[in-house]
């Protein structure tokens, strides 16, 4: 029998690093606990010194205290994580990242629990590492995993090759900013509307990392010599991308800014004319859709998440697409947001619109309706109330 303080709804992950899931499971949480449904956020280890502390104040529990060091931890782990199904016995594991995804399945079955599991995907198949990936083609096809969900088309897709057990199962369920994150994007477009590009300034947002493709960017900015780039982010890249800058003579139009509290960041993107992201994948950015919801003209690479990233719900381009490789066709796409006021106004428009469109409330509609597919149903509202005490203690 379930402790007098379980949850009914869990959201895991593998460990809670701040970004951009860890808010949205805070956040789909939130939106589920105030429809009357008991919520829990879970994490298997906190990754870093001081992460467990910082992690707690936002609600989230751990089962572990470290990360894996060994295959006799991850065995630990295993059992922990059976004896906590045990324990608390929640309706719904809704988990993210590879590890989580595989290890809950596994433990649900062992423990003889009822508990469904639902597992989502943020990033397509081939960025997981080898191992895990095999391991959840077996987990994911077990019978306690009730839904598999993946952030767009895309990253769904890329499960194409796997088992049909598995592949009967997928939706697809776009990612949202976090509701706290929308009023404070919208707070800081709430400016008066720009009618052109007034100062010839491009921004980019993201890890500075082989995935974002900075360098082609940097190299479309040595074709338009009266334009300006800020790239917000730190990464591993860093070295490499100054000596790019360094070398293409760049130093005095192209700034690295490196990492920037949210609020801050978000500031600055606001000033510039164009948001430009032409990353070699991702899931569903959500950097793209601050951008879009700042209203900056976007241009993302020709990549399908990308492209799906950038097509509103009626079917309409909201953002420019360049192919990933050709610094000439970016510049040239990038230049007609700078040079020409009435397509940017067009393009600025469109994106603002697609912003819109990817609210916190049509995420959490979602999450109630798959979970009432699988009869699972509000407690009553003193019940959710009475576990959000229990979380804050």
């Amino acid at each position: 029998m379930a402790d007098n303080n379980s949850p009914q709804v869990v959201f895991a992950i593998t460990h809670t690093t701040p970004g951009g899931l860890r808010e949205i499971w805070q956040d789909v949480a939130h939106g589920l606990s105030e429809r009357g449904f008991a919520t829990g956020l879970l994490g298997l280890y906190p990754q870093a010194a001081g992460e467990a502390a910082e992690a707690q104040r936002d609600g989230w529990r751990f089962i572990a205290t470290s990360p894996l060091r060994n295959a006799a931890a991850g065995l630990t782990l295993l059992a922990a994580t059976i004896g906590w199904l045990r324990r608390h016995r929640p309706q719904v594991v809704i988990t993210a990242m590879p590890l989580a995804n595989v290890l809950f399945p596994l433990a649900a079955t062992l423990a003889g629990v009822r508990t469904k599991v639902v597992l989502s995907h943020h990033t397509p198949s081939f960025t997981y590492q080898g191992a895990l990936n095999q391991i959840d083609r077996w987990t994911g096809c077990l019978p306690c995993v009730a839904a598999i969900v993946s952030v767009s088309d895309a990253v769904g897709a890329s499960f194409e090759s796997w088992p049909k057990a598995y592949r009967t199962k997928q939706r697809t369920i776009h990612n949202a900013l976090p509701e706290g994150v929308e009023r404070m994007v919208d707070a800081i477009a709430a400016g008066p509307a720009r009618n052109s590009a007034t100062q010839g300034l491009i921004v980019a947002v993201g890890r500075l990392s082989r995935q974002k493709n900075h360098p082609q960017l940097i190299r479309a900015m040595a074709l338009l010599p009266k334009a300006r780039l800020e790239i917000i982010g730190a990464g591993e890249d860093e070295a490499e991308l100054r000596a790019l800058i360094g070398e293409l003579k760049l130093a005095d139009r192209v700034s690295l800014l490196g990492q920037m509290p949210r609020e801050a960041a978000l500031r600055r993107a606001a000033r510039a004319d164009v948001f430009a992201q032409v990353s070699l994948f991702e899931g569903h950015s959500l950097a793209l859709i601050e951008a879009a919801r700042l209203g900056l003209p976007l241009v993302v690479s020709q990549v399908p998440v990308q492209i799906e990233g950038v097509t509103g719900e009626d079917g309409q381009l909201c953002g420019l697409t360049v192919p990933l490789d050709d610094p000439q066709a970016l510049a040239d796409a990038l230049g007609s947001l700078l040079g020409d006021p009435a397509t940017h106004r067009l393009w600025a428009g469109r994106s603002a619109r697609l912003g819109m469109m990817r609210g916190s409330k049509a995420l959490i509609d979602r999450y109630v309706t798959l979970l009432g597919e699988h009869a699972i149903t509000p407690h009553e509202a003193s019940t959710a109330q009475a576990f959000r005490e229990v979380a804050k203690a």
